[in-house]
Order: structure tokens, then sequence, then C-alpha cells
């Protein structure tokens, strides 16, 4: 017999009566201890009613989450669940689709689940207004079909734009900002760095198989003897190395000549050969050049640290906190996630913590645009 509605309930009841049924010890110890207390008062038995099949249920589960319906119905259902007991074929299904997906694909992300989660729950309409656009979706890489999402992209040439989306969407970005056309277009074009390069678009669209489907069988396992040497294949003529390597589209024509040779340096880190000094190098040239700008301007003794030095120095060069370039590099810089300062430090001082190459790129992109306009300031007279 299959629980169609109070699953979740019916679940929470056998777990209580019978703790040996979860799977994880700590909740099955927290289980049993809340069993011993209440053991007089769970219920053992629950009343139901029996359906012939699903079809034959939809129409009073329906009626109980759809509002009160004359006192039919009880709780009402949010505008997600509506959709996922529905199915419509509407935005807001294409939207969890998309986060479903999201969450399979980046599941070692947490601060991109936590993101999506508050995106899922709080903004669900808005992000499904921006996937409506089909110049967004070729931005992003992905089409929807009634099989599943076709993807241009490996997973992770779309890690940075994907978490670019979340991340603006769980912080500034509403749907006053995508309401029409134009809006959602300029919202593009502002967060072309993040968007995967043509370059790694895939030969073929690769199909996404929805949840609901069939799974395909599996492929036979080519023996050891059989398995083909895998070919290098030639970088595209003219492909640019510049997502490759740290800062590399950063120029700093404004700084002491130790610290532009520290960049030039750091420039020629190829990220995906050389994390660990890739990480490095980012820390490095973050700190040499706001601690540049800090003794210039005088601040050096009262910021001892490297986050405040980040957070002064962004408050100089955007003293409105209205640079939406900068958005990202002041939540990262001031925030306790897993890309923030005190991770910078780890890179660092940590023997323990191995920086994701993922999570490299996105520093990267990140502080590129508060290191040139912090270069810019340092071009300016300093303040007496």
């Amino acid at each position: 017999m299959v629980v169609i509605e109070g699953n979740r309930r019916i679940s929470a009841l056998k777990a209580l009566l019978d703790s040996t049924l979860v799977d994880d010890p700590e909740i099955r110890q927290q289980i049993a201890i809340i069993a011993r207390r209440n053991r007089t008062t769970i219920p053992r038995t629950v009343r139901c009613i029996v359906s012939p099949s699903r079809d034959a249920a939809r129409h009073w589960i329906a009626l109980r989450h759809t509002g009160e319906n004359g006192g039919v119905g009880v709780v009402r259902w949010n505008h997600e669940q509506v959709t996922r007991y529905a199915k419509k074929k509407n935005p807001s299904e294409r939207a969890l689709r998309f986060i479903h997906q999201v969450n399979l694909w980046y599941a070692n992300d947490r601060e991109l689940l936590t993101d999506v989660e508050k995106v899922r729950s709080t903004r669900l309409t808005t992000l499904a207004r921006i996937l409506s656009d089909s110049k967004v979706r070729n931005a992003l890489g992905i089409e929807f079909t009634e099989k599943g999402i076709l993807t241009d992209y490996e997973p992770e040439a779309m890690h940075s734009s994907v978490r670019k989306l979340f991340s603006d969407l769980a912080s500034h970005l509403s749907v006053s900002h995508v309401k029409n056309r134009d809006q959602r277009r300029e919202y593009v074009a502002g967060i072309k760095n993040y968007l995967p390069q043509n370059s790694d678009r895939l030969t073929q669209p690769r199909l996404i198989p929805g949840p609901d489907a069939t799974p395909p069988a599996a492929s036979p396992v080519i023996p050891p003897a059989q398995t083909a040497t895998p070919q290098t294949k030639p970088p595209a003529a003219g492909r640019s190395n510049q997502d490759k390597r740290v800062f590399q589209n950063v120029v700093l024509r404004n700084v002491s000549r130790r610290t532009a040779k520290v960049l030039n340096e750091a420039k020629k880190v190829t990220i995906t050969e050389s994390p660990n000094v890739a990480a490095i190098m980012i820390r490095a040239v973050i700190d040499i050049t706001v601690t540049e700008l800090a003794e210039k301007q005088g601040w050096r003794r009262k910021q001892d640290r490297l986050r405040d030095r980040i957070r002064l120095a962004l408050l100089h060069i955007d003293p409105n906190s209205s640079d939406r370039d900068l958005d990202e590099a002041r939540r990262m810089s001031q925030n306790d996630g897993a890309l923030s300062v005190k991770n910078l430090h780890a890179f660092m001082h940590q023997w323990d913590v191995e920086p994701m190459i993922i999570d490299i790129t996105k520093l990267s992109a990140v502080y590129t645009p508060m290191l040139m306009k912090l270069d810019a300031s340092l071009g300016e007279e300093p303040k007496r």
C-alpha cells in the first residue's frame, strides 16, 4: 500500500513505534528517546481512506490543499507545492525542474544550495520569469523539453553562472528587476563574465532526463584491454584562457611596482594545473592591493584584519553600496560562507584545506571588479 497524503506523518509514526527503521544512527537514537518519553501517547492506529488509484485520490487531495473549499480543505499549499502536485507545464514547473537539477549537479556547493533553498521558498516565480526568456536560457546553456533539460555545457562550465544567478535572486534581484524582456536581457549582459564560454559548448546538446523519466539501461562496461587512450583535444583557434588563470583580466596601472609584480606572477598560474598555488595567490593579490590602499589612505593601523580592510576598501570605492559589480565581493568578504575571507586564510595556513577549482575560479571572477576599481582609486590623490 502507498500512502499518497500524509506520508511524512505516517513515516514519523512508524519510526516512533520502531526506531530501527531509521538508517541514520544519530537520528535513530533521538527518535528512540522521544518514543520512550511519550510511549503512552504515541498513536498506534490511524484512520485512513483507501482509494482504488492515484487518479481517484487526486480530487480529494486537491480539495484539501487548494484552500478551505467550503470546509472541505485544511492547510493551503504554497505555490511550489501546488505546482508540483498539479505537474503543470508552466514557468514555475520549469523553475522547479531547474532547481532539482542544480541540487544534483552541485550537491557539494553548500553556499549555492543555501541560496537555492531561499529562492525556492521566496522567489520561485521570479526565477520562473527569468527562465521563461529564450535569450536567458540560451545564455545559460539550457533548454526545457518534455523529456528533460537540454544542456549545451558540462555542469562545471555552468557553475559560475548558476551561482551568480541564485546569489542575485537570494539577495537583491526581485521581480521588478526582470519584469520585462529588456530588463532580463540587461541582467544577462551584466553577468556576462560569469556565463559559460562558447568555446566550452558541447558538440551536441546533452539531455538530462526529468525526475519522472525511466532510467536508461546501463551501458556495457568496456574491459580495460579495450579502453582507448584518450586523445587530447587541441585548443580552438583564438581561444582565451582568461577563465583558466588567476585574475587574468586584471590590469593594475596605479599600484606600486611590487604589487604589480605579484599580480603578474599570479596571472601566470593555471588554476586547473596548480589549484593550491592559485588559491594562495588570490589571497596574496587581494591582501597586498587593499593593504596598499589602506596605507596610502592612512587606514592601516585602524584596520589590522584583511576582512576589515576589504570592507573599508569597498566603502571607499562605492560609498553607497550601489555598484552591482561589487555585490558578490561585499557579500563574500563579510560573511562566513564557503568562500569567505576566513577560507582565503585557510588556503594559505591550514594543511587540511583543499581548494576546489570552481571556488578559485569564482573568487578570481568576484574580486576582479574590486581590484580594477581599487586601482582606479589609487590613481587619485590620497585623502589628507
